[in-house]
């Protein structure tokens, strides 16, 4: 009794069904190993922006830190971290929630949006007036961050 040989077709067949096998695996581990802490707050007048995986909901990505106090005159530095684009966007303080921020109105003081910022790049603003400068994210507006400007 002879054993037939497997044809090219079902060799091929097979070897597609390895490889994607093994994308799947890898891009599973990748993503596991991506992790949904937060970094470290950077030193001086900066934010980082940060996400782990897919910025689903606020415990995978945001602003690091969420809090953070200057004094009038100084420029902070928004870095994003992060594999997808975010904004800085300012938002008036009855409307700061995990919904968003419909009004964009800080209250009196000034109203920045950042617009997208890609992956590795950065957005500054110069605070000249004091006070509490609430801020969201537009596409992930569960993201959410104070300046207090003293």
């Amino acid at each position: 009794m002879s054993v037939s040989k497997p044809s090219r077709r079902k060799l091929w067949i097979i070897l597609v069904v390895v490889v994607v096998a093994v994308i799947v695996v890898a891009s599973v581990a990748f993503i596991t190993r991506l992790t949904t802490f937060a970094p470290p707050a950077p030193s001086g007048p900066n934010v980082t922006i940060w996400n782990g995986t897919f910025c689903s909901d606020s415990g995978n990505c945001g602003y690091v830190p969420t809090v953070k106090n200057v004094t009038t005159g100084t420029t902070v530095t928004w870095t994003n971290t992060g594999g997808m684009p975010h904004t800085v966007t300012t938002c008036d303080s009855a409307h700061y929630s995990s919904a968003g921020c419909p009004a964009q109105d800080a209250a009196g003081l000034d109203s920045f949006t950042s617009g997208p910022i890609d992956s590795g790049k950065t957005f500054s603003y110069t605070f000249t007036t004091t006070g509490t400068y609430y801020y969201y994210c537009t596409p992930h507006p569960w993201m959410r961050g104070e300046i207090v400007v003293q």
